[in-house]
């Protein structure tokens, strides 16, 4: 018998998610005898029902809601030798891995084109002993999407990232990073890094350019020194078509990284836009390690 499970954030996409809920059953009830659906309700509810409907072998796992619900419950099956073929409906306010994947943001066309014959095997991320399917950040603006409060996202969206954003553009502070990737041993100031899986960071599909999301490598983006002025004018370079980037920017690609700070700084990373680990860190690639359902060509 084939099981699917949907696991919903109910507070992401307002009140409409009870009815996405049901426009997706409807959808799946030709192709699966039995639909389990699971309602997050507090952080850590998405690992919890992920990693049973791992453990008890379902063939499919639907995520609905944000960035945060897709990055939970991709933790949750992560562990498993058994990991159901991944769905993704996004409700959230970014929903950068949705649109790294070319899944439409808006539910209603995200169900209808989902086809479950069409499926793609991507790459993981993980940050110390936690996974992530999108980006890990490291600095005053990256940290600033931490402060973003339910009630700003769901009145501006993402403008209000922008908003908290920009406050933090007069931070000018650099740290002396240790890195080593791949071997290679690097030793500079910056004031941010940006780790990557795929070109779609906060929703913008040009940043890595050339970046494909089961192209086996993380990708890396350090930004030097700057004032606010100079963090303003490289802004127009993340929406080219190429990666010729400014010699503020220094742009890498690895497969794994060892990341530490010379000094007495104590970051904490943004991954996958929530908070996640403190420094140091090490982060590694694991090829198409996630199958997931995606729209067909």
């Amino acid at each position: 018998m084939k099981k699917a499970m949907i696991v919903v954030n109910p507070s992401s996409g307002s009140e409409q998610a009870e009815k996405y809920v049901d426009q997706l059953k409807a959808q799946l009830q030709s192709h699966f005898e039995q639909i389990v659906v699971n309602k997050t309700t507090k952080a850590g509810d998405a690992i919890h029902f992920a990693n049973k409907a791992a453990f008890y072998q379902f063939d499919a796992l639907f995520l609905m809601g944000g960035d945060g619900t897709i990055n939970e419950g991709i933790n949750g099956i992560a562990i498993h030798e058994h990991q159901p073929t991944v769905g993704i409906i996004p409700l959230g306010t970014v929903n950068n891995f949705a649109r790294a994947l070319e899944i439409s943001v808006v539910p209603e066309e995200a169900i209808g084109n989902l086809e479950l014959t069409s499926q793609k095997k991507v790459d993981l991320g993980k940050i110390n002993d936690t996974y992530f399917v999108s980006t890990v950040s490291v600095g005053p603006i990256p940290e600033s999407v931490q402060n973003v409060d339910t009630d700003s996202k769901t009145k501006f969206g993402p403008l209000a990232y922008v908003f908290e954003g920009l406050k933090a553009l007069t931070d000018e502070h650099t740290a002396l990073f240790d890195l080593t990737l791949d071997g290679e041993k690097i030793e500079e100031h910056y004031s941010m890094l940006l780790i990557a899986l795929s070109n779609s960071v906060t929703g913008i599909g040009t940043v890595f350019s050339s970046a494909e999301t089961d192209d086996g490598y993380l990708q890396l983006l350090c930004l030097k020194e700057t004032t606010a002025v100079e963090k303003l004018q490289l802004i127009p370079e993340l929406f080219r078509k190429d990666e010729d980037y400014s010699d503020k920017l220094v742009l890498k690609k690895f497969k794994k990284a060892a990341i530490s700070t010379k000094g007495t700084e104590n970051f904490v990373c943004t991954v996958d836009g929530d908070a996640g680990p403190a420094f140091p860190i090490e982060v590694e690639i694991f090829h198409k390690q996630l199958t997931v359902f995606v729209p067909s060509n």
